[in-house]
C-alpha cells in the first residue's frame, strides 16, 4: 500500500512550541501509512536556532514558500504566485492532506490546499489569541470554514475557537500535546549547573518560554524578588529569547535581582537541564498547551502554573502542582516558596505530574490521534465521492 502523502504547512521552524510539536510528529508519524512532507513559509535562517536539520534528518523533505511569514504580506501578488507554484507542487507530489499550523501558514495552507483540490485540510489552533484586526478576524473565520477540521490543543482553545471565530463545535477535535517521557526519571547531568548559571546549593526556580508579553514575564520577575526576600539562595533561570529579553533585563535590574536571575536565550534541547530545576514556574497570561509545562512535569518536576488556557488541564490542583491566579505575583512567590521549604511535598507533586503525563499525554497518543483523525476524513471524502 502506498503511504498517504500529507503536507505540513508552518511559518518558520525556529524554536517554539508548535515546531517542536510538529517535529515530534515528523519523527513518530506512521510511515508505512503516512509520507510526511514540510512547506515552511520561510526557510531563512535569521539568528535564532532552526529545525530544519532535524527535519532533514528524519528523512522529511523540505519546500520553501518563499513568502513573508506575517500576515500583511499574505495578499500580495508575489505571495498568491508562490501559492500557485506550491498548490502544483502539491499536485505532482499526489499530496491528499494538508495540515497547516499557526495564522499565517494556516491561511496559506488552507488557500493552497483548495486551489490544489487536496481532499482534505485540517489548520491548527494553539492559542487563545484575539486578533485586533477585523481582517484577521475574517480571515480566522473563512479559513475555518474551508477547512475539513479545526484541531485544538486544548478543551479551552475550542471553546475559545468556537466563541470568538465562531467556528461550528462539532468541526473542532482536541488533540493535547504530547511528550515524550523518560522511562525512569533522569538526574541533571553533570554540566547542568553550569549550563544554567546557578551554584551547587542554590535553589532554582526555572521557565522555558517565549519572551512575548502573553507569558507574565513581569509577575514572573516581581514573584522572583518576593521569593529572593524570603528564600536568599533562590535564583530565577529564564530559558528562551524573544523580542521583550532586553526590557526584561532592565526591569530585573530595577527589582534588585542582579545576580538572582539568569536570561539564557535559546537553548536547544533544554528540557535536559529541568532535573535541575526544584521548582518549574509558567507565569502565562495566555496559554493554549504549554510543551514546556508538559516537559517539566515529563521530568518529574513539581510545578507552579498560572490558571489560564489549558494549565488547569494538565495539573490538578494540589495533587499535580499548584495553580495560582493569572497577574498575581504574590500568590506565585508564595506557591513557589512552599514548594522549596517543603522538598517532601515537592518530590510528591512531581512524581504524581509524571504519571499524568505518562498516562494522558505521551507523544504515542497525541500522533495516534492524529493517524486517526487523517485516516477518518479520507474515509469521509471516499464515502462522499
Amino acid at each position: 500500500m502506498t503511504p498517504t502523502a500529507v503536507a505540513y504547512v508552518i511559518p518558520r521552524m525556529s524554536i517554539g512550541g508548535a515546531q517542536t510539536h510538529l517535529l515530534h510528529v515528523l519523527r513518530l508519524l506512521d510511515r508505512r501509512r503516512f509520507a510526511p512532507l514540510l512547506c515552511c513559509l520561510a526557510t531563512d535562517r535569521d539568528g535564532a536556532v532552526h529545525l530544519l536539520d532535524r527535519v532533514r534528518d528524519v528523512g522529511v523533505p523540505i519546500l520553501d514558500a518563499r513568502v513573508a511569514d506575517t500576515a500583511n504580506s499574505l495578499a500580495r501578488p508575489h505571495s498568491l504566485l508562490q501559492m500557485a507554484r506550491i498548490a502544483g507542487e502539491l499536485r505532482r507530489r499526489r499530496v491528499r492532506i494538508v495540515h497547516s499550523y499557526l495564522f499565517p501558514a494556516n491561511w496559506f495552507g488552507t488557500l493552497t490546499a483548495r486551489l490544489a483540490r487536496i481532499p482534505v485540510a485540517v489548520v491548527s489552533k494553539r492559542s487563545m489569541d484575539v486578533y485586533p484586526r477585523a481582517r484577521d478576524r475574517w480571515a480566522c473565520r473563512l479559513v475555518n470554514r474551508l477547512a475539513d477540521r479545526v484541531t485544538a490543543v486544548a478543551g479551552a482553545v475550542r471553546d475559545h475557537v468556537h466563541a470568538a471565530e465562531g467556528c461550528p463545535l462539532e468541526k473542532i477535535v482536541v488533540i493535547p500535546n504530547g511528550i515524550e517521557v523518560p522511562v525512569d526519571p533522569t538526574p541533571a547531568p553533570a554540566d547542568a549547573a553550569s549550563a544554567l548559571g546557578v551554584g551547587r546549593d542554590d535553589k532554582v526556580m526555572g521557565t522555558i518560554t517565549r519572551l512575548v508579553w502573553k507569558r507574565g514575564h513581569e509577575e514572573l520577575l516581581q514573584a522572583a524578588a518576593i521569593v529572593r526576600r524570603a528564600e536568599p539562595s533562590a535564583k530565577l533561570v529564564v530559558v528562551g529569547d524573544g523580542p521583550l529579553r532586553s526590557t526584561l533585563e532592565d526591569r530585573a535590574r530595577a527589582l534588585g535581582l542582579d545576580g538572582g536571575v539568569r536570561f539564557l536565550g535559546a537553548v536547544p534541547g533544554a528540557a535536559r537541564l529541568l532535573p535541575r530545576v526544584d521548582v518549574f514556574v509558567l507565569s502565562s497570561v495566555l496559554e493554549g498547551m504549554s510543551n514546556a509545562l508538559l516537559e517539566a512535569m515529563a521530568s518529574g518536576r513539581p510545578v507552579v502554573a498560572t490558571r489560564v488556557g489549558g494549565n488547569p488541564e494538565l495539573i490538578v490542583d494540589g495533587e499535580t502542582g499548584l495553580l495560582v491566579p493569572p497577574k498575581d505575583a504574590e500568590a506565585l512567590a508564595q506557591a513557589v516558596i512552599r514548594l522549596l521549604r517543603d522538598p517532601a511535598l515537592a518530590r510528591r507533586f512531581g512524581e504524581a505530574a509524571r504519571r499524568r503525563v505518562e498516562s494522558e499525554f505521551s507523544l504515542s497518543t497525541m500522533v495516534g490521534r492524529m493517524e486517526q483523525l487523517y485516516e477518518d476524513l479520507l474515509a469521509s471524502r471516499s464515502r462522499a465521492a
